[in-house]
């Protein structure tokens, strides 16, 4: 452990190496904390170490699948507190207490709010009193606000926890629709709950090779809102200063494009070294332009498929073109697409791209673009990009953990 580092108790009923949507975003929060130097251990009732770096200590009560847990959960759903209930909430508060004493933040994940072991929920409750403000309910899901969990909805304990705050905690939801609910179910009040949304993995969900993500990471391309693609080689007959142009009249609309120009000077004509040295005094002043091979970067096949898989729409306003295989690229990938209406292009394309005249403007291409991008499958797409983990973790789920000043 770094000498004073954040110790973060992370807990739930089973640990991230289980499969489940739940124990996923804890496996996140466990790497962005231990990424942010804080010392992490997850506290569950089964499943292996995960990630790399972050301790776990299992405790077999806390499972949601014990025997004994599984045997008092029927006689609850049935309306009976079953002998021995009162035992395990005591041997489950003895076994998490120390744990707990040693955390600085205690982040408890579904426990205080579902009935998958009340015991467990009961114990937490119990020992969050002793020391509320170390304590984070960060709440998925809810039982008494599921009809398929009415049998656990009753106005005596220990059923009743499920329907309580402990004053002092930190409640955290996952969703504003969860706030409102929470609200409603225990009367804290809304202003009084954080909601940070869950995360996704762009790397892992888009298949990213390692080069293609690290390209993503070097330009930003994660927070790119939207990202254009033109992969072309550098030729006038391509005119990428347009799509420049287009980027630029997109930003002058607040909108924050970013425009990735893939190929090297075109190989049979000395004339395009000097293109591309246009090309890049035109940009100057333009945030948002990257010409791969002026900075070095030499596209290959893999990574220029991956950037198909993180571009937001594919724009070429060629004057010319002999077929247009990007067109059929960007199909594969579902991408919106802006082009030059050419015959050659329309037969590839069909009517699915957005047309420009030959002679548009970076205005019209602009115009182009934000039409494009009107579909609702391409305003989600932006919408989950906000939600990379890159964005989520530093920005709402340490400062509600390590706080602000962290």
């Amino acid at each position: 452990m770094k000498r004073g580092a954040r110790r973060i108790l992370l807990v739930h009923y089973t640990t991230p190496a289980v499969l489940g949507g739940v124990e996923e975003i804890m496996g996140a929060h466990a790497a962005g904390l231990r990424d942010a130097g804080a010392d992490v251990t997850i506290l569950a009732g089964r499943g292996s170490a995960r990630p790399r770096g972050v301790r776990t200590v299992i405790i077999p009560q806390l499972d949601s699948r014990n025997a004994e847990v599984v045997r008092q959960l029927a006689a609850l759903a049935r309306g009976h507190v079953p002998t021995g209930y009162a035992a395990l909430v005591q041997r489950i508060a003895r076994a998490i207490r120390p744990h707990v004493q040693r955390a600085d933040r205690v982040v408890v994940h579904n426990v205080m709010t579902m009935h998958l072991n009340l015991a467990f929920t009961e114990a937490l409750m119990r020992v969050a009193t002793e020391q509320p403000r170390r304590f984070v309910a960060w709440t998925h899901d809810l039982a008494w606000d599921d009809e398929r969990y009415a049998a656990f909805r009753r106005d005596e304990e220990p059923w009743s926890l499920l329907g309580r705050v402990v004053p002092g905690v930190t409640y955290v939801t996952v969703s504003e629709e969860r706030a409102r609910q929470l609200s409603e179910l225990t009367g804290l009040a809304r202003e009084k709950i954080h909601v940070v949304p869950n995360g996704i993995d762009m790397r892992a969900t888009l298949g990213l090779s390692t080069h293609g993500a690290r390209l993503a990471q070097r330009l930003d391309l994660y927070h790119a809102d939207p990202l254009l693609l033109l992969p072309v080689r550098i030729t006038r007959r391509k005119r990428i200063e347009i799509a420049i142009d287009a980027v630029a009249a997109l930003r002058r609309r607040g909108v924050p494009a970013v425009l990735v120009v893939t190929g090297a000077p075109g190989p049979h004509s000395s004339t395009n070294r000097g293109y591309q040295a246009e090309l890049l005094e035109r940009a100057k002043g333009v945030e948002g332009v990257q010409l791969l091979y002026a900075l070095g970067i030499r596209a290959h096949y893999a990574m220029v498929a991956d950037l198909y898989a993180l571009a937001d729409a594919l724009v070429l306003p060629s004057e010319t073109e002999g077929f247009g295989i990007p067109m059929l690229e960007a199909g594969l990938h579902h991408l919106p697409i802006v082009c030059t209406d050419l015959a050659v292009l329309r037969e590839t394309g069909g009517d699915a791209p957005v047309y420009v005249p030959r002679d548009a403007d970076g205005e019209q291409v602009a115009t182009a673009v934000m039409k494009a991008l009107e579909a609702p499958s391409a305003r989600l797409r932006s919408r989950a990009r906000a939600h990379d983990w890159s964005y989520v973790m530093p920005q709402q789920v340490l400062p509600v953990i390590l706080g602000p000043g962290r």
